[in-house]
């Protein structure tokens, strides 16, 4: 491999986003991804994994040219948003109107997102793309991890990102700690098919349990989530269906009707992250290698395209003024842009978890209070509320 070039390992929407920024750009770029997702089929029911895209999400993906590549046909646009407390009577409620937006945001699987960054990604030709990728056997040497490739041998790129996820291998052999923590909770999520079938309003209610919350998904299909303790989670997973559907139509208020059929069933823990620091010589880190938040507003992946974003500018930077990739000056002014507002979100959901899975008791009449008072904020609930879904 070329020294002159970027490698990114991992490609999954993060990843696969530097690589098309940068390939835009005309850097040469290699992607390595050992699992690319197949695309979606369009009669396919919804995928287990979403996220929900802001507009600045959707406008990086436009300028990135991926965004044609996605099927119309599994978006599902949402425009509005509830947010209760089952122990009081405060409620948080916004529409796009409110914010002055045209829609709140898209929700779409995962895998759809990735098929379609790496589908750009494989028509420039500054990029190459392997994917599947062969093995990659990571070690630790002097001045950061040392890279052998199956049927390749040592690659020595002017610049590694790491995009390989919480459990990062690139960061652990490049010396990068992290602040971690569990937050004592399993999210149970279910791709279902709501009647009457979901319309464009997501709702998040708050339960002694933890949050319930119902995201719309194409064709009037839904994602469930529901956050309970690690052995309610196995007891859910465990259920046959006909069980599981009683079990959440008993627990899940009355706004979601029945379930005619669940397609995905699956749960993962919940779990905090943040990386001591974002880069180490040759190694930077974007997405959930350098950060996990709670999933609690869906903002995770909102975050790690304006890493992608952010990092690709700094590199572009490097190459206009003669410098390498991964000269620090750049590789610092990356850190220094991305660290506050991941930091922020990080903290925000943090104390949105502890404030509403406390034990109730006297307090539940404040809680519901804290939601009446963020209702009626005028400018400062808009202000607010456009900075976590705008990220501006």
């Amino acid at each position: 491999m070329n020294n002159d070039n970027v490698l990114v390992v991992g490609g999954g929407m993060v990843g696969a986003a530097v690589a098309v920024d940068l390939g835009r750009r005309g850097i040469p770029v290699r992607v390595l991804e050992a699992q690319p997702p197949a695309r979606p089929g369009r009669d396919e029911p919804p995928r287990l994994r979403v996220s929900a895209l802001n507009g600045r999400s959707i406008e990086y993906l436009q300028a990135l040219g991926a965004w044609p590549a996605l099927d119309d046909e599994r978006l599902a646009d949402f425009n509005e948003v509830m947010v209760w407390d089952i122990a009081a009577s405060g409620r948080l409620h916004f529409t796009a109107e409110d914010l002055g937006l045209d829609r709140l945001g898209v929700f779409l699987e995962n895998d759809h997102l990735q098929a379609a960054l790496l589908d750009t990604a494989a028509t420039l030709e500054s990029v190459q793309l392997d994917a599947p990728a062969a093995p990659l056997d990571v070690r630790p040497g002097d001045d950061g991890p040392r890279l052998f490739l199956e049927g390749e041998g040592e690659l020595t790129p002017a610049l590694t990102v790491a995009a390989d996820g919480a459990a990062s291998r690139l960061r652990d052999s490049a010396g990068i700690g992290v602040w971690e923590g569990d937050y004592g909770q399993h999210a149970v999520v279910a791709t279902v098919r709501p009647n009457p079938p979901a319309g464009q309003q997501t709702w998040q209610r708050f339960t002694p349990d933890g949050p319930q919350a119902l995201l719309p998904l194409a064709n009037g299909m839904a994602s469930l989530v529901w956050y309970v303790s690690p052995d309610k989670a196995r007891l859910l997973k465990a259920m046959s269906e006909a069980d599981f559907i009683e079990a959440v139509e008993a627990a899940f208020p009355t706004d979601l009707g029945l379930i005619d059929g669940v397609y995905a069933r699956g749960s993962f823990p919940i779990r905090r992250l943040h990386a001591r620091r974002y880069w180490q010589d040759d190694v930077v880190l974007v997405g959930d290698a350098a950060h996990v938040i709670h999933p609690l507003a869906g903002q995770g992946v909102n975050i790690g395209l304006r890493d992608a974003r952010a990092l690709a500018e700094q590199i572009a930077e490097a190459y206009r003024r003669g410098l390498p990739a991964s000269h620090p000056s750049r590789l610092a002014a990356y850190e220094r842009e991305r660290r506050p507002d991941n930091q922020l979100m990080q903290s925000t959901m943090t104390a949105f978890h502890v404030g509403f899975t406390a034990p109730l008791g006297p307090f539940a009449p404040v809680r519901g209070f804290g939601l009446q008072i963020a209702n009626h904020g005028g400018w400062l609930k808009r202000r607010v509320l456009r900075y976590a879904m705008e990220g501006q």
